[in-house]
């Protein structure tokens, strides 16, 4: 049971003179015991929630803590801060605010204290989590709370019994329980990250395994549970379907008598039907979407649910007590991907409804938007008001449900699906620099048609806000898990009439009955591509842009390309990572292994040369030749590697492990750039020479490992590759790429080094090397040359 206040409430309260109790001499022995300073000391920080007019706060203070204070009441703020300037004050709804707000600039609080309030928090799950968010590394939370046992019938509300503590203390590593005269003071350490468990219910009645779970969220978009204390388990408002009635009927009612919510059942979304076995019986469990409701969560069935809570949908991943598995499987309908290890459950979805969902966020999502955005725009990544009000608008954190906040808002890509054999990140939603950058060099404008490869719904929904509502964004997905996430996520955030998702494999583009009239006015590849397909060029428009991670030599590389005529013409270019593509244009890039040596050559966009004999070679001593070319620490030579890989026949990528004891002195990043020559093998390294104590920088050179008959000859071939890009190009040039179709014949060829792919032919041509002769790389590659045809 609770007892809950407004904020206004709270502020007439303190307005009117009125207080809390002071605290007792029981209470400050047993805080003076546990939160006592060592002496010398420094800079330990504290915060009191719900701090009144300051009592504690000032107690904490004279302990020799630096101490914040926060109040729902800004006439108790105003209060405390004439009385004292020890503590810094501040006003903030602790039930429905950003107490992130609170977090110190660096570190976090040494203790947090919360004095004869939490009783009255409505969600109080979800804001002690939040509190404990604040903490630092050994950090405390303090709560002191009258205890229901010494208190009469009439101030229940107030106070906490027996079992609403232990359910607080399920979420912490260590807590210790202290008894101060008519108050209980509880004492948490380390909160717990597990993962959540499930539970079943006693065996049900026959007549109640068809039912209905009703996930509703409010205007912050948390999600509403109960808690069922005779089954000691969070579960969603649910019931069984009466004889004759809708689903959406069913959902309507059950939500009015267990939650004292009320709602349409025009306001109903169903998205579809769960079945799965308990007990022996067959449960079917229709999921019921709301967002339109009035009311305030009531216990109106105190015997089944004692209290409903507001929870924020990445922290139910980490609740310390159970959920009801059919729960449990209705929210990962609504957000796939937001629990893991859900006993599985068969999922009929439903066609697309027309019913609008309302979009909520807590504040704390939106100012760690709005700093994404600043940061972005500092950074120069953003670099337009229209780039600045997408990445504004569209909130990233609805498209990560199972990441905590700071984490979806943070400038960083996030992997969402993985290779069960490899690990390996199989779906991800791209760092938003990279998105920036894309979306950029896409010259997206209001009314633009695109069709994006790679789904998500993220990037989908920036793209849908830049060309704007007569505009169009088609949305090509191959995996069904993600294309499912893409719909739910677009219908949660508003943009599912604004994006178009299709399954189907992105080689292959759009289908034909989505390509506009004159074609899309850019394509942008959200998977890194080996190749470029020649439909992706078609359905292009004339003077359109298509925006690829393209792979070359196994380097991969963020590439603008223009539509002029036959041909795609670069620029821009820059390096970046992002996950391979998956269907038809999927490669293999497993390493031709070196005898057994623990070595391996992988070729890329090379016609693989024989290795037989080169285990024999890395078995004799290796020589060694130094360029006398260096780089400082952090010095970027990404173009360097771009030249190797285009300019040097028999270039390849030599992998192993950088530790393992062996001939090879691979570096510590992913494998090293190599060329094999007649059974000989010469690989790139680079070794510290210099470090500059003061600037804490390092300098590097290049140097150049051989091994066999002919390893010298492949060394000199590196060791001029890495002096002519030293001395012509680095720095200075930005390679320029034109693709055309793969029948284009040498003659009607710019000057380049010329890569040769299934689907077409690349052109590399460096800044004043025009009219180059070095040999080239690749499938079909000119070597200097006519062609006659």
């Amino acid at each position: 049971m609770n007892t809950t206040h407004t904020v206004q409430d709270w502020h007439a309260h303190y307005e009117a003179g009125r207080d809390f109790r002071p605290l007792t001499e029981a209470e400050k022995a047993v805080l003076t015991e546990h939160l006592a300073l060592p002496q010398d000391t420094q800079d330990a920080r504290a915060l009191d929630v719900a701090c009144g007019t300051g009592e504690l706060a000032r107690f904490l203070a004279a302990a020799g803590y630096r101490v914040d204070a926060v109040d729902w009441a800004q006439s108790a703020v105003e209060r405390a801060t004439a009385v004292s300037d020890e503590v810094a004050f501040h006003q903030l709804d602790i039930s429905s605010g950003d107490l992130s707000l609170l977090a110190p600039a660096t570190g976090g609080y040494r203790v947090i204290t919360m004095r004869r309030a939490l009783a009255h928090l409505p969600d109080r799950t979800r804001t002690v989590t939040e509190l404990a968010a604040l903490l630092d590394e050994d950090g405390m939370l303090c709560v002191i709370t009258p205890h229901a046992d010494r208190h009469p019938e009439e101030l229940r509300g107030i106070c906490l019994d027996d079992t609403e503590i232990d359910l607080l203390t399920d979420g912490w590593q260590h807590s210790e329980r202290v008894e101060a005269g008519d108050s209980t003071v509880l004492l948490l350490r380390g909160p717990k990250t597990d993962v959540i468990a499930y539970s079943e219910k006693r065996t049900p009645k026959p007549d109640a395994m068809a039912g209905v779970a009703v996930v509703v969220t409010n205007d912050r978009g948390q999600v509403l549970l109960g808690w069922n204390p005779s089954r000691a388990m969070w579960e969603l408002p649910a019931g069984k379907v009466e004889p004759g009635e809708a689903f959406e009927a069913t959902a309507v009612r059950e939500l009015a008598e267990e939650a004292g919510l009320h709602a349409q059942t025009e306001s109903v979304l169903l998205l579809g039907t769960l079945s799965d076995a308990t007990h022996g019986f067959t449960r079917i469990t229709e999921i019921a979407r709301i967002t339109d409701y009035t009311g305030h969560p009531m216990a109106c069935e105190p015997e089944l649910i004692s209290r409903w809570e507001w929870h924020t949908p990445s922290a139910v991943r980490s609740l310390p007590q159970p959920l009801f598995t059919a729960s449990a499987q209705a929210l990962n309908v609504v957000w796939p991907g937001l629990l893991p290890g859900v006993p599985p459950a068969h999922h009929t979805p439903r066609p697309v409804g027309t019913v609008p969902l309302t979009f909520g966020e807590p504040a704390t999502a939106v100012r760690l938007r709005q700093q994404l955005v600043r940061d972005l725009t500092e950074a120069g990544w953003t670099d337009t008001p229209e780039l600045q009000r997408a990445f504004t608008t569209v909130p990233r954190h609805a498209f990560l449900p199972e990441q905590p906040l700071a984490r979806a808002y943070a400038n960083e890509a996030v992997a969402t699906v993985f290779d069960q054999d490899t690990g390996r990140s199989m779906s991800s939603v791209s760092q938003p620099e990279m998105q920036a950058v894309m979306l950029s060099r896409a010259h997206l404008r209001l009314g633009a048609n695109v069709l994006e490869i790679g789904g998500g719904g993220y990037n989908a929904s920036l793209i849908a806000e830049l060309v704007g509502p007569y505009g169009s964004v088609v949305c090509v997905e191959i995996d069904p898990y993600v294309h499912a996430r893409t719909q739910r996520f677009l219908a949660e955030t508003g943009y599912a009439d604004r994006v178009r998702p299709v399954l189907g494999d992105g080689t292959h583009g759009a289908p034909g009955h989505l390509i506009p009239e004159n074609g899309f006015d850019a394509v942008i590849v959200t998977v890194a591509s080996n190749d470029l397909p020649w439909r992706w060029s078609c359905q292009l428009a004339e003077g359109g842009h298509l925006v690829v991670p393209l792979r070359i030599g196994g380097f991969t590389r963020a590439v603008g390309l223009r539509k002029e005529d036959r041909a795609l013409v670069s620029t821009d270019i820059s390096p970046c990572g992002f996950v391979p593509m998956q269907g038809a244009g999927r490669w293999d890039d497993t390493p031709a292994p070196i005898g057994e040596t623990g070595y391996g050559i992988r070729w890329e966009d090379t016609p693989p040369a024989p290795l037989d004999g080169l285990d024999r070679a890395l078995a004799a001593d290796g020589t060694e030749l130094w360029t006398g070319v260096t780089v400082r620490g952090g010095e970027s030579f990404e173009d360097l590697q771009l030249w190797l890989a285009t300019s040097l026949v028999g270039f390849c990528r030599m992998d192993g492990d950088p530790d393992r004891p062996g001939s090879v002195r691979l570096p510590k990043r992913s494998g090293a750039e190599a060329v094999v020559l007649d059974r000989s093998l010469a690989c790139l390294m680079v070794e510290k020479r210099e470090h500059d104590e003061s600037t804490g920088t390092s300098t590097w050179e290049f140097g150049v490992q051989s091994f066999g008959e002919n390893g010298k000859a492949a060394a000199d071939t590196i060791a001029a590759a890495v002096h002519t890009w030293d001395r012509e190009l680095r720095g200075r040039a930005t390679p320029q790429l034109t693709v055309l179709p793969p029948d284009t014949p040498d003659s009607r060829l710019p000057a380049g080094h010329v890569v040769g792919k299934n689907d077409c032919r690349i052109v590399v041509s460096w800044p004043g090397r025009d009219g180059i002769t070095d040999s080239a790389v690749g499938r079909g590659a000119v070597q200097g040359r006519s062609d006659k045809q």
